[in-house]
């Protein structure tokens, strides 16, 4: 990561690089939540792989030209069932800051407890999506991970491209993490045994019994540090 998009102040994303502006939300986070001092570095990114140094001056003042980030030549995908309360919005937080490139937020499994309307999903999938680029901004990330859902489990075993090799989260599983690239999490009950009667590649996440949740960012961490090497 370039050292001044590290060390920048704030980090914020915007629909126009050549055409600076934030949004109201944007703009009071910089101003009375982070509290932002005249003269502080700030970047901005379109969320495509471009950004821009900047200054905050009661607003964004552009101070450099435009750079550009090569995409990643292996996208990175997590794939969790839906949780009880917040601990869904815990893990997007946490794969998206760690490094992965897609959150898919699977339609209801066998031991899926929580269960939503319609109308529901439409918000809670908007929520995350709000997550995910505030996690984004935190992180320093000039790509916005795409969050989609909720994705029936039939729908990520087919031959696709978007989703790559699936490797399902289960213990004893014996594929290698540096082989997938999407790792399905099943939800609190496990995977039925029906469905991992599907399972093509299993992945063991290590020696003890995960929450769904902490299975998710584990698995996020060993898949993107196995990238990396």
């Amino acid at each position: 990561m370039n050292e001044q998009l590290r060390r920048s102040a704030a980090h914020v994303f915007v629909d126009d690089l050549d055409d600076v502006h934030l949004d109201d939300e944007d703009r009071h986070h910089l101003s009375s939540v982070l509290r932002l001092r005249r003269g502080e570095v700030v970047t901005c990114s379109d969320g495509r792989g471009r950004w821009l140094p900047a200054r905050w001056n009661d607003g964004i003042e552009v101070t450099g030209a435009v750079n550009s980030v090569a995409p990643v030549a292996r996208a990175l995908s997590v794939a969790i069932a839906p949780m009880k309360g917040d601990k869904a919005e815990l893990v997007v937080e946490k794969v998206v800051e760690i490094g992965i490139d897609q959150v898919v937020i699977l339609a209801p499994t066998d031991h899926t407890v929580a269960r939503w309307s319609p109308d529901r999903a439409l918000r809670q999938m908007a929520r995350y999506r709000r997550i995910a680029r505030s996690a984004s901004m935190q992180s320093r990330r000039v790509f916005l991970p795409a969050v989609v859902g909720p994705v029936p489990l039939g729908d990520l075993l087919t031959d696709t491209p978007a989703f790559g090799t699936v490797g399902w989260a289960e213990p004893g599983g014996r594929a290698d993490v540096a082989d997938v690239d999407t790792l399905l999490v099943g939800p609190e009950g496990g995977w039925s045994a029906a469905e991992l009667a599907r399972a093509a590649t299993t992945v063991d996440l290590g020696a003890t019994v995960l929450r769904a949740e902490t299975a998710a960012i584990v698995g996020a961490a060993l898949m993107v540090a196995h990238r990396g090497r």
